[in-house]
């Protein structure tokens, strides 16, 4: 059982970092292994919507896609970590998030037919992490996030939000309830994963 996450800030140690961390141990202490990486830190070109269809690769880049790809194809839970940015994820998000399009491309079948064809058969249980001001929305970000995790084919368990009226890096880790709640989170989806048994979620 392993569970994957995300992280999109741009900071490592603040606020979204801590929160995905602490889903992770969550998970952990239910016995599964983890793994983060920080899509800050990747080399990811743009989506060129270029329309070709890639089988049996994921898309015709060769890039640090690779490794979310296979993180996507392999892992039994996943964790996407962001701030709010102008009502939605960061940009290290989205450019990650535009090149998944052709994990559901739209193709001709084998009947004659038009429709999607979804190239990550397993499915997987999902957190969504999101760190804004006190005065900024979240309902814009969600809408970009479930849109991500339908085409990845995660289900959305959980949602862990926390609001701040402060500059202060890693601020979280003065709200213990916050803080307790992506724990929680964490062993929510390790259990559920647990539950289904190895590659059945």
């Amino acid at each position: 059982m392993e569970v994957c996450a995300f992280v999109g800030s741009p900071k490592k140690n603040g606020s979204v970092d801590l929160l995905v961390s602490e889903v992770l141990s969550g998970a952990r202490s239910r016995g599964a292994e983890t793994r983060k990486i920080y899509l800050n830190g990747l080399h990811i070109k743009p989506c060129q919507s270029c329309g070709v269809d890639p089988a049996p690769k994921h898309c015709l880049f060769n890039d640090d896609m690779e490794e979310i790809y296979a993180m996507l194809e392999s892992c039994d839970g996943i964790v996407l970590g962001s701030p709010v940015y102008f009502d939605t994820v960061t940009a290290q998000t989205k450019i990650m998030i535009d090149r998944c399009n052709c994990l559901m491309p739209y193709v001709e079948r084998a009947d004659g037919t038009l429709g999607f064809e979804r190239r990550i058969k397993k499915r997987k249980r999902g957190v969504f992490v999101a760190v804004a001001g006190i005065d900024q929305e979240l309902d814009t970000i969600l809408t970009t996030v479930k849109g991500f995790f339908n085409w990845a084919n995660i289900e959305l368990n959980k949602t862990v939000f926390y609001r701040h009226d402060d500059n202060e890096l890693g601020s979280v880790k003065n709200d213990k309830k916050t803080m307790n709640q992506a724990f929680e989170a964490g062993v929510q989806i390790a259990e559920q994963a647990s539950r289904s048994g190895p590659g059945a979620i």
